[in-house]
């Protein structure tokens, strides 16, 4: 008999291995209690039906479909379990397309309509009554055609309650290639809608992301749906939907993490032509508004980083010249600008050696910003600094007409600070950082106009000037040159101790928490050997993507590579097993791979029962205490040091009894709880921190009391951060 030892030892053993070799496999699902969004239990004592974490795997088997369940927490000797929990073949099933699941249940699609299997009744079996069942052309409700080609399964945003598990009851996407009406939600209730997509195409995007569905619409489009709560009618020409647009690339599959998931607001989409992310989309916006999202285009070229919707140019993305946003407004390189790694091995490239008139890069004016009238206009970009020039400023992005009565621009002021101009009919507007960004240390600006009246400059995601002066119309068609290296129009005062890269230009505002969201995605690629490309050896052709519900980390499949992306820089890159990768699920640090010979599984040196276990009791919503580790911001200080801190950027003593504090990620609001206390006492404020006028993130806190005069203090401060 094992000891507990050995017990113990065997159950955290890293594991690695196939789990069968089958060249027949179609596609693969992660599900489980632990990965569900909300736990479940069914008849989790029946040892034979039941892992924490599973993986089905549906396989073509001609005339059939074979669908096997794996448990993922089940090792021995180094090597996950080769043996199935369950195996159910659809007879008549022929050609399977596509596998999801949720709560136990497990939808597949095939050119025979989609079919229902769960143990929820005591084995693994196809569920043909009640809700859910198998759906086709001659049940009710009918499908209108049998041909499916994608499914999707997860929780609306008003789950019915199941008693077949204790649980909420999943929803179903299904996508179809062809008619009229090419996507169906399956509702909770048993109801079949159908989502009308005027273009036919082959694709399988579809998904279910924060209780709604989206599917491609067309080549270069997805839509959301409406609440799938809400849902109570087919939705036809101009549904409620949200756009998204690739501005680049025509995606055809999607994924995203769970509305239960810390990281719900991440899409990841996968094409012929490259990898895409969308952040934030769809996450408050409704009707036919367009989202507000953040998105990112990557191929083994180029990484735009996160851009908003309404880019008007994408640029310094690995090229001088290229603009990779929808609008095609390609720079000319005036002289020789020169091309070089942000960072020692990094395969990001940053662009420097301008002089005044001679190298830098130009655009002629074009209707994309040469008549902006009252309204939105934001520039951002990366830039390294080695020096001031004396008495002259060095201009990174402008656009200006002959006289300079009108523009808009982002310099380095001489005296070493970060400035921005907003100049038009009416008035010109300059504000500065403050402090000196003549580092050599790389550094991101976003000069964000909202209106005539109101404008932001952020330096490092966070807001160090603002203006409300009215300066009136930004407008002079045809008269507004823009370059970048130097002024509009001339390419005088030129960057010329500066290196510049992902230089971008919108003509929508992003808000202040997704200003930070694009900093902290992006400041990764300008690190020592940082790699931020697909890294197949062969093609951009992206064949599936996997948002990690624990990690947020994104498992890119390419035929002849598997790359996981963090944010927006690759974070490692799995060796694939055999053949020709084509599919890929993680669960932290849990891996499966369908590649053509097999199906691999690699599982982390942790006791992956107790960790699957965790997270279904934090996933049960028990009521819970006071947790102090939830505190978002926390120092303990003197009146000349910081002995400890989380979340604090700096801090003065300004006064008896007064501590100003500098937050290193900003909260959203002022409304937030502080505890602080000094010889046992409580602090309270006596400011509202050092606001600028109309900021909403506030990025410093000032607190005490005249009799608060001792020579420590403790304070921790709760609420909901910036990037939140």
């Amino acid at each position: 008999m094992s000891t507990y030892a050995e017990l113990k030892n065997e159950a955290t053993r890293a594991a690695a291995g196939i789990i069968e070799a089958n060249a027949n496999f179609v596609d693969q699902a992660i599900f489980g209690p632990s990965v569900d969004g909300k736990s479940w239990n069914g008849k989790w004592g029946v040892a034979s039906l039941y892992s924490s974490l599973m993986l089905v795997t549906i396989e073509d088997a001609g005339a059939d479909t074979e669908v096997n369940i794996w448990d993922l927490t089940e090792v021995s000797n180094s090597a996950p379990s080769t043996t199935p929990l369950g195996t159910v073949t659809l007879s008549g099933a022929a050609t399977p397309t596509s596998v999801a699941a949720c709560m136990g249940y497990i939808i597949v699609g095939s050119e025979d309509g989609i079919t229902i299997i769960d143990p929820h009744d005591g084995s693994w079996a196809e569920r043909t009554d009640g809700y859910p069942k198998s759906l086709s052309t001659t049940t009710n409700p009918v499908l209108n055609s049998n041909n499916v080609i994608g499914v999707a399964a997860g929780l609306s945003d008003k789950p019915a309650y199941d008693p077949r598990t204790g649980g909420p009851l999943p929803t179903f996407g299904i996508k179809w290639g062809s008619g009229t009406w090419q996507g169906a939600v399956y509702k909770d209730d048993g109801e079949l809608w159908y989502q009308e997509n005027v273009a036919a195409t082959a694709d399988k995007a579809v998904a279910i992301h924060n209780g709604r569905v989206f599917l491609n619409y067309d080549s270069d489009q997805l839509r959301w749906s409406s609440p799938i709560s809400t849902i109570n009618a087919s939705q036809g020409v101009n549904p409620p939907y949200l756009f998204i647009y690739g501005d680049n690339d025509p995606y055809n599959v999607a994924a995203g993490a769970d509305k239960m998931s810390a990281h719900d607001k991440l899409i990841a989409l996968a094409s012929g032509e490259g990898l895409g992310f969308n952040f934030g989309a769809g996450q408050t916006h409704l009707g036919n508004a367009k989202p507000r999202g953040l998105n990112a285009s990557i191929t083994r070229t180029y990484n735009t980083g996160y851009y908003a919707e309404g880019a008007k140019g994408n640029w310094l993305a690995n090229s001088k010249t290229a603009d990779y946003s929808s609008r095609s407004n390609t720079l000319t390189e005036n002289g020789t600008v020169t091309e070089a790694a942000v960072a020692s091995g990094a395969e990001l490239m940053g662009y420097s050696g301008f002089t005044n008139t001679t190298n830098y890069l130009s655009r002629a004016s074009d209707a994309d910003w040469d008549v902006v009238g009252t309204g939105t206009l934001t520039a951002s970009g990366w830039f390294k600094c080695t020096a001031v020039v004396s008495s002259a400023a060095q201009y990174m992005i402008a656009f200006a007409n002959s006289g300079a009565s009108v523009r808009f621009n982002v310099f380095v002021q001489s005296d070493g600070t970060l400035g921005a101009g907003d100049d038009g009919a009416t008035a010109a507007v300059y504000i500065y950082s403050g402090g000196t960004v003549t580092d050599s240390v790389w550094h991101k600006f976003d000069f964000v106009r909202v209106s005539s009246t109101e404008r932001y400059l952020y330096l490092d995601s966070i807001l160090v000037a603002s203006s409300t002066t009215d300066v009136g119309s930004i407008s002079d068609s045809g008269n507004l040159p823009l370059a970048i290296g130097g002024f509009g129009g001339t390419g005088g005062a030129s960057a010329q101790n500066c290196t510049l890269a992902l230089v971008r230009l919108s003509t929508t505002a992003p808000s202040a928490t997704q200003i930070r969201q694009m900093y902290d995605a992006e400041k990764g690629m300008f690190v020592a050997s940082a790699e931020c490309l697909l890294q197949s050896g062969s093609t951009d052709a992206v064949l599936d993507v996997d948002v990690d519900p624990l990690t947020g980390k994104v498992l890119v499949t390419q035929t002849d590579a598997i790359t996981i992306f963090d944010g927006l820089v690759v974070d490692s890159k799995p060796t694939v097993n055999s053949g020709s990768s084509e599919k890929g699920k993680l669960w932290g640090d849990l891996r499966t791979e369908q590649n053509s010979a097999n199906a691999y599984v690699t599982a982390p040196a942790v006791d992956q029962r107790q960790v699957n276990e965790m997270v279904r009791g934090m996933a049960s919503e028990l009521p819970a205490g006071v947790d102090l580790s939830k505190a978002k911001a926390w120092a303990l200080v003197d009146t000349s040091s910081i002995t400890a801190s989380f979340n604090i950027k700096s801090y003065t003593y300004t006064a008896t009894g007064q501590y100003l504090f500098e937050f290193g990620i900003p909260f959203k609001t002022g409304n937030y709880v502080y505890v602080a206390g000094a010889n046992g006492r409580v602090a309270v404020p006596i400011a509202g921190g050092s606001q600028l006028p109309n900021q909403t993130n506030v990025n410093t806190y000032s607190i005490g009391t005249s009799s608060l005069s001792a020579t420590t203090c403790m304070v921790v401060f709760f609420g909901e951060l910036e990037n939140e």
